[in-house]
């Protein structure tokens, strides 16, 4: 379980709109649980799009640049997938 604050959450669904044409369904997922509930990220699919969008924002910043969280939910993410 990896916890997020607002801001960062509110970041990480800004670069997730700007990477797919659509809203994707992690963002919708996102939007649905606001700050209360956790979101489990259950679908392998939506875990690698998450993963996509955080890997893109690691290339463009500077690892301590990116918001709080973000960088152990990409460790979660990338565990996850091996």
């Amino acid at each position: 379980m990896v916890s997020l604050p607002w801001e960062s959450t509110q970041d990480f669904v800004e670069r997730a709109l700007a990477a797919y044409p659509t809203v994707h369904p992690v963002v919708e997922q996102f939007r649905a649980v606001g700050v209360s509930r956790p979101l489990e990220l259950l679908d392998a699919n939506d875990r690698m799009f998450s993963l996509a969008v955080i890997e893109a924002w690691s290339a463009q910043v500077e690892e301590d640049q990116l918001p709080p969280g973000i960088t152990e939910l990409r460790d979660a993410l990338r565990a996850d997938a091996s």
